[in-house]
C-alpha cells in the first residue's frame, strides 16, 4: 500500500514522536511510506517544558507542516495530491490537533482511506471544547484504531468502525547494565531497593500520591529509596516543599530533565521496582518499558492500565497512599519471579510485528 503516516515525530521529542517513528519503520517493510510531521506542536507559550525538540537530531526529509498557519495547508494539500496515497493514518493524542488532522482528511480525495490511531480521547487536562474538537476528527474518518479496550468504550457511542489493539512493546535495541555500577555512577547506596517513578511529571500521574505513600513506607522500612527520572511539566515546587515537609530530602533522588532515549536504560538498570500512581489513563508508555526492561510495576489500575498489567505479573494498588504503600512493602518483601515469567509472556505478545500486522488487515 502506500501510505502517508501523519503525527509528530524526531526531532520532536515525547512517546507519541518515538511511537509513530517504530510504526514507520514497521509499516515501511511491506509498504511504501510518506511522512508529514510538525515543524511545532505547541506555541512557546503553551509549552509546558524545556524544549520540543531535540537538540541532537534533525530530519530535513520529511514534509512538515504548521498546524497554526492556514497558508501551510495548501502546501500540505499538494503534497498529498502528489504522493497519491492509498491510505492516510494520523496518530492522535491531543485535541489541539483535532482540527488540523480534521481539515487534512476531508481535504483529501475521498478515493482515500482515512485511519486514526487514538492514543488518548481526551486530553489528560480537559477543556470545554474538547467534544468538538474530538467529534470533527471521528467523523473524518473511515477507520478508528484504539490502544485499549478502556478508550474504544469512550467512544462507543460515536458510531465508527474501531478496532481496540494494543501498546506495543518498544524496540530500543537496549539491555540493561550492571546494577551496582549504575548506582556508582548516581553515588546510590547498592544495599538499598530502588523505587523508580519515570518518565515526564504531569498532575495526573499521582506523583504527590506516590510522595506521600513513600514515607508511609519509609517508615517500616528504610532501605528503601525513591528516584524521581524526568521532566517536572507540573510545577516542581509543590512537590520539592512536599518532600522537605516529609523529612525525605535523603531518600529521594530527582533527575528533573527529559530522559534521553539511549539513557532509558539506566535508569531501569537501576531501578527494583517501577512505580506507576497516576489517577487517570487510557494506556501507558511506561509500562511498555517496564515491560520490554522485564521489570515488575507498583501500579494503580487507571484506565486501561489494567488491561496488560495484573497481579500476575505486576503489584496493583488503589489510588491512595494506605494501599501504595502496603504493596511497596509486599513487592520488596517478595519472590518475583513468577512474576517476571509472565512479564516476558506479554513481551512476545505485545510485539510491533503483531500490532502492525493487525493494523492492515484492519485496514484493508
Amino acid at each position: 500500500m502506500n501510505i502517508l503516516l501523519i503525527g509528530p515525530f524526531p526531532p520532536l521529542r515525547g512517546g507519541i514522536s518515538d511511537f509513530n517513528n517504530e510504526l514507520y519503520k514497521q509499516l515501511k517493510k511491506r509498504n511504501s511510506i510518506h511522512l508529514l510531521t510538525f515543524s511545532i506542536l505547541y506555541p512557546t507559550f503553551l509549552f509546558p517544558g524545556k524544549n520540543q525538540f531535540f537538540d541532537n537530531i534533525k530530519n530535513g526529509n520529511i514534509e512538515k507542516i504548521n498546524p497554526y498557519n492556514p497558508i501551510s495547508y495548501y502546501k500540505t494539500y499538494r503534497f498529498i495530491k502528489k504522493i497519491k496515497p492509498d491510505l492516510i493514518i494520523t496518530t492522535h493524542w491531543n485535541p489541539i490537533f483535532s482540527i488540523s488532522y480534521s481539515l487534512i482528511n476531508r481535504f483529501s480525495s475521498k478515493k482515500i482511506i482515512k485511519s486514526g490511531i487514538l492514543h488518548n480521547i481526551y486530553s489528560h487536562e480537559k477543556n470545554i471544547f474538547e467534544n468538538i474538537f474530538l467529534n470533527f476528527y471521528l467523523n473524518s474518518l473511515d477507520k478508528l484504531i484504539t490502544l485499549s479496550d478502556y478508550t474504544s468504550k469512550q467512544i462507543q457511542k460515536k458510531n465508527i468502525n474501531c478496532k481496540s489493539l494494543f501498546h506495543p512493546i518498544p524496540e530500543l535495541n537496549q539491555n540493561l547494565s550492571d546494577r551496582n555500577k549504575i548506582l556508582k555512577e548516581k553515588n546510590l547506596d547498592p544495599n538499598k531497593k530502588y523505587l523508580l517513578h519515570f518518565g515526564l511529571i504531569r498532575k495526573y500521574k499521582g506523583l504527590d500520591l506516590l510522595i506521600k505513600s513513600f514515607k508511609k513506607a519509609i517508615e517500616k522500612d528504610n532501605m528503601i529509596h525513591l528516584i524521581i527520572a524526568g521532566e517536572f511539566y507540573d510545577d516542581i515546587k509543590k512537590y520539592e516543599e512536599l518532600i522537605l515537609k516529609l523529612k525525605l530530602k535523603n531518600n529521594i533522588t530527582i533527575e528533573n530533565k527529559f530522559i534521553k532515549t539511549e539513557n532509558i536504560y539506566k535508569w531501569f538498570s537501576a531501578a527494583d521496582f517501577i512505580m506507576q500512581t497516576n489517577t487517570s489513563a487510557t494506556q501507558s508508555g511506561v509500562s511498555s518499558l517496564s515491560i520490554y526492561f522485564e521489570k515488575i510495576m507498583i501500579t494503580t489500575a487507571a484506565g486501561g492500565i489494567n488491561e496488560t498489567l495484573n497481579e500476575n505479573n505486576s503489584f496493583i494498588c488503589e489510588a491512595n497512599t494506605r494501599s501504595i504503600s502496603n504493596k511497596i512493602l509486599e513487592a520488596i518483601k517478595s519472590n518475583s519471579n513468577k512474576k517476571i515469567d509472565e512479564i516476558r509472556k506479554l513481551k512476545k505478545k505485545l510485539n510491533w510485528n503483531n500490532f502492525t500486522k493487525q493494523i492492515i488487515e484492519f485496514i484493508k
